[in-house]
């Protein structure tokens, strides 16, 4: 695969939010001192152009915050007005199909050598970020080694309702025929969901998927109750019983995703997905 040399607003826009400050000394020592680091040397700076003259130094060699520090340095603008609070490593050596899922920015930016070299020594780093307001959110950092030093390559957000379904358009983009596609869906559905059935037992309607790519996506509902879940198709309401769609409905999202088909042409779906054993699945479409 080829790196694709270009910036994109979403990929600074990123870096805008993933901005912060902390009091707490530090380098590259360990993956939470090299996060601590950028967020120390951003307060210490006048700027944010000030400021990215140091990414580069605290960047992997094959991040593109580098290129973006050169490029928009005023996409770290953020960083001045914002604090980091308690960065805590929550993930070692993830695999570089987890890498490739953090951004499609970032993806896009690194061949498949350099995702395979990240992915030999990594760390995800969690860290609350105070706004300016005094509102706070999640980031999670991707650092990695180079020489033996951490080094920081992209903030990304926690896993929520949008990860999932990003990541079931992902394997569709990747995946060679609608068999070996069909296998993803089955990982990536609800157990209480017919999706995996359905994937198993007639793959080609999925084929249809391989040749779409995701636009955008949001959550536009949280929560919603069993009717509102029965109501999501008649093939899926039709398919539950009651105990099914009240496990669904302990906790859920409903998706908005804007899909561009392989003629160039747009639509919108909504993915209903809910959450097993903590973590988000797919539940219908």
């Amino acid at each position: 695969m080829e790196r694709r040399s270009f910036l994109s607003a979403g990929g600074a826009a990123v870096l805008a939010l993933a901005a912060g400050r902390s009091s707490t000394a530090g380098d590259a020592g360990s993956p939470a001192t090299a996060v601590e680091a950028y967020y120390r040397r951003a307060s210490a700076s006048e700027d944010a152009e000030a400021f990215a003259a140091d990414v580069t130094a605290l960047a992997h060699p094959f991040s593109p915050l580098s290129r973006i520090a050169e490029d928009v340095p005023m996409a770290f603008d953020a960083v001045i007005r914002q604090e980091l609070s308690d960065p805590a490593v929550v993930g070692e050596d993830i695999s570089a199909d987890e890498i490739r899922s953090i951004s499609g920015f970032l993806a896009a930016s690194l061949t498949d050598e350099e995702i395979e070299s990240i992915a030999a020594e990594n760390a995800v780093v969690s860290a609350t970020v105070i706004g300016g307001d005094g509102g706070e959110f999640e980031r999670r950092w991707l650092v990695a080694t180079d020489d033996d030093e951490w080094r920081l390559v992209w903030p990304g957000e926690p896993e929520g309702p949008v990860t999932v379904v990003r990541e079931y358009y992902r394997r569709a983009g990747a995946a060679e025929s609608a068999a070996a596609f069909a296998a993803d869906v089955e990982a990536l559905a609800h157990p209480a969901s017919p999706l995996g059935e359905v994937a198993a037992d007639v793959p080609g309607l999925f084929d249809g998927a391989r040749e779409q790519e995701l636009v955008a996506a949001e959550v536009v509902a949280r929560d919603v109750d069993a009717e509102r879940v029965r109501a999501v198709s008649d093939f899926f309401g039709g398919a539950a019983d009651d105990e099914t769609v009240e496990a669904v409905a302990a906790e859920n999202a409903i998706v908005s995703v804007t899909v561009a088909a392989d003629d160039g042409d747009e639509f919108e779906l909504e993915w209903l997905v809910a959450t097993d054993d903590g973590e988000w699945r797919l539940v219908w479409l």
